[in-house]
This record gives C-alpha cells, structure tokens and sequence, in this order.
C-alpha cells in the first residue's frame, strides 16, 4: 500500500474522468479522492435509469469502484485541504511568483513530509484550471513538460504520471527485478576468449592492438549481466573447440 496522499479534483466536469481518476489511484494504491465543487454533466438522465455520472465514472473507473464510493466532496479547496500536510497543484504551464517544480520533485516533496497528514496534489478544471488564489493554498506547481504546441493534458493523464511518480519515489519499484549485473571477473573472461579467438582467426595478430583494446572495452561498456557473461564465454569456448578461426 502507498503512503497517504489526497488527490484533490478542482471543479472536474467529466465523470468519466473523474472514473480514470478513481483507477489510476487504485493502480498504485492510493485510495484518498477529494471532490471540490464538482460540475459534473448530468444530461440524458432519465427516470428509474442510472444517473449519468454514476454509468460514467463507473464504467471508467473499472473495478475503482470502492475509491469513487469513498471519495469526499468539499466546496472549495481550502475545507479539501484543511486536514492535509503539504499540497501541490498541476498546471501545464509555470506562473510567476509560483514557484515551479517539476514532477518528480512534487513526488520527492510529498515523500519528505510523509507523516500523519496526507499530502496533497491538486487537479484543476478541464475547461478553466485551478485560478491564482487556489494556486496561492499551494506550496509549488507541477509542470509536466509538454510540447510547445499543445500543451493540455487530459485530467486522468495528469493524474496517471503523478500517482506513478508518487507510487515509485516510495520505493515501489514493481515486480520486476533486475538481473544480476557481471563482475569485471566474468567481463573479462569472456573478453580473454574473446581475444584469444581473434588471434587464432588472423583478425589480431597478437592482441595488444588498437582494435583489440577496443574489442575488451567494448565488453565492459556493455554492462552485460552475468548470464550474458556466461553465454559468451560458454559461446567463445565452444567456437575455439570446434575450431573456428583455425
């Protein structure tokens, strides 16, 4: 389970964002979703039928359901701030006298201040944005860097990146581990066969040239694993048994 955070909707229009919202927080467990003065489309409800927000949001959340039912809805920011610690908005462009920090700092940031009160990372409107006073409840601004020539993330992918970033810099790394790196040892082992199979071929003549030095650093630079080391070496042995370059 992630530390706590509050992922704080400004004025959010879309259910089916505030869905994908819902899900990218569950994907890397975050659970805290605050709603602020939502304006949420309620257009083509009919009578007895689900209403429009609830088939939306749902339908995007997928299997998110439980942080959409939890979520608490605030009338502005200040009250949807008032019980966290240190909060930080988004916006896809820095603003004078905000100081703007970069994603992975504002990751760094919440983890610094882990604590008993949630931190906080504020999504403002699709349409409008957070405004300057909301801005000013902040202690600084994610800019997630973007193409000059447009600029606007959609709210979810917004929320996607941070909840990603905030995920990791808890020491989240994912299931997957990286294999075991060689030692100089078993790189230069294989770069010993190595070598020694470029004399018996004629390619060196006697393995102190320029070329060869090359061939050895090659190796090295590669950052083979040690079962990548152990391949060639296995490789180079079988090559100089059978004979090859003879």
């Amino acid at each position: 389970m992630s530390p706590s955070v509050r992922f704080v909707l400004v004025r959010p229009r879309s259910p089916g964002n505030v869905g994908a919202v819902a899900r990218a927080m569950k994907n890397f467990g975050f659970s805290d979703l605050a709603l602020v003065d939502p304006r949420l489309h309620r257009a083509g409800d009919e009578p007895g039928a689900e209403p429009f927000f609830e088939r939306e949001s749902r339908r995007m959340a997928w299997h998110a359901a439980d942080v959409l039912d939890a979520a608490q809805t605030f009338p502005d920011l200040r009250s949807a701030l008032a019980p966290c610690g240190p909060a930080f908005a988004t916006a896809p462009q820095a603003y004078a006298r905000f100081p703007a920090l970069a994603p992975e700092e504002v990751a760094e940031g919440l983890a610094a201040e882990a604590g008993t009160r949630p931190g906080a990372i504020v999504f403002g409107s699709e349409s409008s944005g957070l405004t300057l006073d909301e801005m000013a409840l902040c202690a600084g601004v994610a800019v997630i860097p973007t193409d000059p020539g447009y600029r606007d993330l959609n709210l979810a992918q917004s929320a996607v990146l941070m909840a990603y970033l905030a995920f990791r810099v808890h020491g989240h790394d994912g299931p997957m581990k990286k294999p075991a790196a060689a030692s100089h040892l078993d790189v230069q082992r294989a770069a010993d066969l190595l070598m020694d199979l470029a004399r018996t071929s004629g390619f060196l003549k006697h393995g102190g040239e320029p070329s060869g030095r090359e061939i050895q650093v090659l190796l090295h630079r590669a950052r083979l694993t040690a079962r990548e080391a152990g391949l060639l070496s296995s490789l180079f042995r079988k090559l100089k048994a059978g004979g090859c370059g003879d």
